[in-house]
């Protein structure tokens, strides 16, 4: 029984003398008592390769490189105590979560935290913690005593108490038949005295800085049981002492407490073997570096290029940089398996790293575990489980979906998907969720087109959308129902379990993951391939540790889903190298790299490199501090941990032998500045003329002595910084010599020649867009085609927009919400049955009294809701009350229609009268230039007419859920046709409707609201109605012709409430009245027919140009949906618009007079 300990700083052989020792012993006997090497779990793999490699041992039988763990299965086999289940992590993690939620209303300290997301997982980490350091419940509540005693605060009894109660039920649970992470270890402390095995054996511990209580036990077992214990620790000098500010503060304090503990034992302490050379570096900056580290002041040595700094513009510029120095590497002759890369914030670097190595082909390993939550099995479970217990919410059932998991096996994916996609569309567009997946009503499929066209029968296509629609929603609703069905019968954990599982098998789900794996295999990529398998095997093992710690449980559903969840969210991939020779990459704190020649340490900034220590655990530092009075360790405090991060660091940057790279990013993704680390200084200090590489995304931002070609390593990467190169000679008009010799090389090859034509290409081409061929435009819109005015007007607005609408029919998805659009249409469904409703009653609109208007408007919403919209108005209490918010602005529109309709003559000839093919009234025709023809389609609100001195006129009404006016700007255009178009038709088709000829009168619109009136006096009832009744003015032009006027207004003077014209007293027409004379509305009529006939004739020649309009601020790109697609940039130089001026009224009129006469005079 001896102890002994092998120490030196870092490099200096400690670890190469035990593997020699242990080589030669093997060497002599090769068999004889065990020798055990035990080391941390990321040095197990690299330990048995270097014994087994750099010292030609063809077998090492007698010698096994453990962990703790796997000497504590290995010691439990031989002496008993295995047969104990563990239950692991995410066994653990689930065992908390139910406890917390059993024992909520006991906690004092916990109760509020306890169902919190992110709770479980700390509290787990800190019961494996107090397991590392052996502390349970009889020994919490010995703590929770002395800590009263000692009069600690009462926050921290509270916390003590809670633990202790969480750690009673927890061991509870465990019993004698399971046992925790931590549990084995255990055992093994009070079995090692038992093994056969261990008797004479030589111990080697190599890894380790500190050890935990329970590993502590374990030590001292080992020296009383065995014939030697080795420990190497990394130290310096004679053991004399520490002090809590040194670099080697852990290892000597480990150092010291084991030699108290041995003499205590009686075990002999041997002397220590100190290993005073740095053997490891081959170069004398890395041996500088090494030995003055911690010495201050330290003396100021010549940089040999040992040591390398690369200061980069961003991270993605540092990674970029760094596999561009191991392309250099590898000219010079090294191999992957030379070369590490050490970090702190995987989260920040992984993801570059993964994308940005493969541009440069470098093979390489990230050791970090990733988590298995978005692996397609996880997420299929959870989201099944969501969405049973959230009532079939939308957003759950489709993550299901979204694995591909619910689609038959073997068969099509892509087309599943598309049908998948479909279903999402409906499912969003109708509000489907909960019972409405079981209503048959609502998988009626029958596109919404408005009310007006409303009908109960189906097209053809909506039948067979329907078959569609309803093969895949069975193809999910079928087997989630049973699952739901069985999963409200369970009863135990167990049943939950077995519901699940079973769901799992009737969706064959075990033979998709097997198929996953075959595709990753056959496509070379292995680590995916293991990644699947790995995730079928973790999920099972969540279920069987679920069933192992609740299968006889009761439980609902709900809260099993819960627990399994957490159990879900903790697996992760463990990480197996799938070759040798790759880069390993690995974080800073769990590094124990052996026989690496160069190292690059990445993100060496403030903050990061050392650590700012953030102490928001379950229990802060000074309740460690308070545990540590009474004489109990735990884990380090903050003070600890920064002592750590010193050593960490020291650790890392003393890994290689050869070359040390550290690198540092300036800014972050966003722009914002990062600070470098102290460890920069530290080495601008220790090595004059040190190296220092400048990294940037763009070369061009270099100064002008750096190489250009630096940044050209592989053809793949290099390709971002030729387009860049190029598009600055694009404006330049010239490319250097180094960069025209790079574009060749790529012109040469046939595969990369592809590969850069299709990256330059977008650089000399815009979004201009190409005429369609006349066989194009007749297939898209006919020889002669049915338009609309809201169509021409879209045309003019953009041609492009017109096109991506009308003519590759773009569209976005519809929701289920309630848009503009829709609001307007109810409006118009609405007023329309209103008026149907008088002339059915005999009633005019001036003799309805205001409750009248009430019910007739809310009869009218009730009505129509039921047909609205896919019945979103009677879809939610929310929408109740929108429906109720939307009657009351149709009652006061209807109360204002009557009050308008007291004061004028007019009366209305028509509501909602369509016009077009098909329709009561006739389309309006207009002659295209290659001899087709164009018909003109549409609704007009409302036309009213009225017989003024023997002449009958016909005025448009428009009404709008928003504010509008007439602009003629707007008009001249081609932007705004809709009125004097609806104006022709009335006109052309009056006899039919008056019987007699008609002359206009006008064209107004009226604004549906219900509108707020604010005031600064309080108004009496009468003067109020007389401000809402202002609201309701129309806005538009009339005739200017004073008789016609007062017949819209009959109490007009000076101003109006109804239309937008007065007159003098003398009978004129004040200069803010709105009118038109006779000649120019029939001019403007004629105006816009030739407006109609010029878009006709574009859209049949193929005009799809991106061009959009700019009238005062206002651009149709604003709000237009195909912006993605035709990209237009209105800062763009090269992508013109057409900039409108902005005209006053007779400005308009007297260019529309004008072109109207040219094309007389022309034709």
């Amino acid at each position: 029984m001896s102890l002994r300990f092998i120490t030196g700083r870092s490099g200096a052989g400690k670890t190469t003398f035990i593997q020699r020792e242990i080589a030669e012993e093997l060497t002599t006997n090769p068999v004889g008592a065990p020798i055990i090497i035990i080391v941390p779990d990321q040095m197990s793999f690299s330990m048995e390769h270097s014994l087994s490699v750099n010292f030609g041992l063809k077998g090492i039988i007698r010698a096994q490189v453990l962990t703790f763990k796997r000497l504590a299965w290995r010691i439990l086999q031989e002496t008993g105590g295995i047969t104990r289940k563990e239950v692991d992590g995410f066994g653990y993690r689930m065992l908390v979560r139910s406890v917390l939620e059993e024992n909520q209303d006991e906690f004092k300290l916990f109760r509020q935290a306890a169902n919190k997301r992110g709770f479980t997982e700390q509290i787990g980490d800190l019961l494996k913690e107090f397991s590392r350091y052996c502390l349970d419940c009889v020994t919490m509540d010995d703590l929770h005593d002395e800590l009263a005693a000692k009069g600690a605060p009462r926050t921290l009894l509270d916390k003590a108490s809670d633990l202790s109660l969480l750690l009673t039920k927890i061991e509870e649970r465990l019993g004698t038949t399971y046992v925790d992470s931590e549990g084995h270890l255990a055992l093994l402390a009070s079995q090692i005295k038992h093994s056969e095995l261990l008797q004479g054996a030589s111990i080697y511990i190599d890894g380790f800085e500190n050890f935990t209580t329970r590993e502590t036990e374990i030590v001292l077992e080992l020296m009383k049981h065995t014939d030697r214990v080795t420990v190497v620790l990394p130290m310096e000098g004679a053991l004399t002492g520490f002090r809590d500010h040194e670099l080697f503060f852990n290892p000597v304090r480990t150092s010291l407490k084991l030699r108290e503990l041995a003499r205590s034992e009686s075990v002999d302490v041997e002397e220590d073997i100190y290993m005073s050379q740095a053997l490891r570096f081959q170069n004398a900056d890395l041996t500088h570096f090494e030995a003055e580290f911690d010495h201050y002041p330290a003396p100021e040595k010549a940089a040999e290029g040992g040591i390398v700094l690369i200061e980069a513009a961003d991270r993605r510029a540092e990674v970029h940089a760094i596999a561009r120095t191991i392309r250099e590497l590898m000219i010079q002759g090294k191999r992957y398996k030379d070369i590490a890369m050490l970090y702190r914030q995987p989260e920040l670097y992984d993801e570059l790293i993964e994308t940005i190595f493969p541009q440069y082909d470098i093979p390489v390993f990230i050791s970090q575990k990733k988590p298995m939550l978005h692996h397609p099995l996880i997420e299929f479970s959870r989201s099944v489980l969501e969405a049973v217990s959230s009532g079939w919410s939308y957003e759950a059932i489709f993550r299901a979906v979204k694995t591909d998991l619910f689609f038959p096996h073997r068969e099509d994916k892509k087309l599943w998907r598309e049908r998948a996609d479909r279903l999402e569309n409906y499912v969003l567009a109708q509000g489907i969720y909960e019972n409405r997946w079981f209503d048959d009503s609502r998988w009626r499929v029958k596109r919404y087109r408005g009310l007006e066209l409303y009908t109960d029968v189906q097209t053809d296509e909506e039948k067979a959308m329907e078959e569609e629609l309803h093969l895949v929603r069975d193809l999910i609703r079928e087997p989630l129902t049973h699952f739901e069905k069985r999963l409200k019968r369970s009863k135990t954990g167990r049943e939950v379990a077995e519901a699940l599982f079973t769901f799992m098998e009737q969706t064959h789900v075990y033979d998709k993951i097997i198929d996953l794996r075959a595709e990753e295999e056959r496509a070379g990529r292995l680590l995916g391939a293991t990644e699947h398998e790995q995730a079928w095997n973790g999920w099972i093992n969540v279920l069987d540790q679920f069933v192992l710690m609740f299968g006889d449980v009761q439980m609902d559903p709900a809260g099993a889903a819960r627990i399994l969840d957490e159990g879900f969210d903790s697996l992760e991939f463990a990480r197996i190298p799938p070759s040798l020779d790759q880069i390993t990459v690995t974080t800073v704190e769990v590094s124990s790299l052996m026989d690496i020649d160069a190292v690059f340490v990445l993100g060496v900034n403030d903050g990061v490199l050392p650590k700012r220590i953030d102490n928001e655990g379950i229990l802060s530092d000074v309740d460690r501090e308070w545990f540590a009075e009474i004489g109990f360790e735990l884990a380090p405090t903050s003070k600890m941990k920064l002592m750590d991060e010193t050593y960490m660091a020291y650790r890392a940057f003393t890994a290689p032998s050869e070359r040390l790279y550290v690198s540092y990013p300036t800014a972050d993704e966003e722009g914002k500045a990062l600070i470098p680390s102290l460890y920069i200084t530290r080495i601008r200090q220790l090595f004059a003329g040190i190296e220092t590489k400048l990294a940037v995304t763009d070369p061009s931002e270099l100064s002008p002595d750096t190489n250009p070609l630096d940044y050209i390593s592989h053809p793949r990467a290099a390709l971002p910084y030729v387009s860049m190169k190029m598009k600055e000679a694009q404006h330049a008009g010239t490319l250097s010599k180094e960069w025209r010799a790079v574009l060749a090389y790529y012109e040469e090859d046939p595969l990369w020649k592809a590969i850069i034509t299709q990256i330059l290409s977008p650089m000399y081409t815009n979004n201009e867009t190409d005429r369609l061929r006349p066989e194009l435009t007749t297939g898209l819109y006919g020889e002669s085609f049915v338009s609309s005015v809201s169509r021409i007007e879209s045309y003019y607005s953009c041609p492009f927009q017109h096109y991506a609408s009308y003519g590759l029919g773009l569209r976005e998805r519809s929701e289920f919400t309630l848009e503009a659009p829709a609001i307007g249409d109810l409006f118009h469904a609405a007023l329309k049955l209103v008026s149907d409703e008088t002339m059915r009653l005999g009633l005019s609109w001036a003799a309805l009294s205001k409750e009248e208007c009430w019910k007739l408007a809310r009869e009218a919403v009730e009505d129509i809701s039921p047909y609205f919209f896919n019945r979103i108005l009677l879809s939610t209490n929310r929408y109740l009350y929108i429906k109720r918010k939307l009657m009351h602005i149709i009652q006061r529109t209807i109360y204002s229609l009557s009050t308008q309709a007291k004061a004028t003559i007019f009366k209305p000839v028509a509501i909602e009268a369509a016009f077009g093919p098909g329709e009561e009234l006739p389309s309006l025709d207009i002659p295209l230039r290659r001899g087709n023809s164009m018909k003109l389609r549409g609704r007009i609100d409302r036309v009213d007419a009225s017989e003024i001195g023997g002449k009958n006129y016909v005025r448009i009404v428009d009404y709008k859920s928003s504010a509008k006016s007439l602009d003629l700007s707007e008009v001249y255009y081609g932007l705004s046709l809709q009125m004097m178009t609806y104006l022709d038709v009335a006109l052309e088709n009056a006899e039919e409707w008056l019987g007699v000829h008609a002359d206009p009168a006008g064209v107004l619109y009226m604004h549906v609201h219900n509108p707020m009136i604010r005031t600064g006096r309080e108004l009496t009832q009468e003067l109020l109605e007389a401000e809402i009744a202002k609201s309701y003015k129309m806005k538009g032009y009339l005739l200017e012709h004073p008789e016609v006027v007062v017949g819209m207004d009959e109490d007009i003077g000076r101003s109006s409430a109804i239309i937008p014209a007065a007159l003098k007293t003398d009978g004129s027409f004040t200069k803010a009245s709105k009118v038109l004379s006779s000649d120019d509305m029939q001019m403007m009529r004629s105006y816009v027919r030739t407006r109609h006939q010029k878009a006709g004739d574009g859209m049949l020649a193929g005009d799809t140009r991106v061009l959009p309009y700019k009238l005062r601020e206002k651009m149709p790109c604003q709000f237009c949906s195909y912006r993605s697609v035709c990209q237009f940039d209105p800062t763009d130089p090269q992508q013109p618009y057409r900039l409108y001026d902005e005209l006053e009224p007779e400005q308009s009129l007297e260019k529309m007079r004008k072109e109207v006469a040219d094309d007389a005079h022309t034709e």
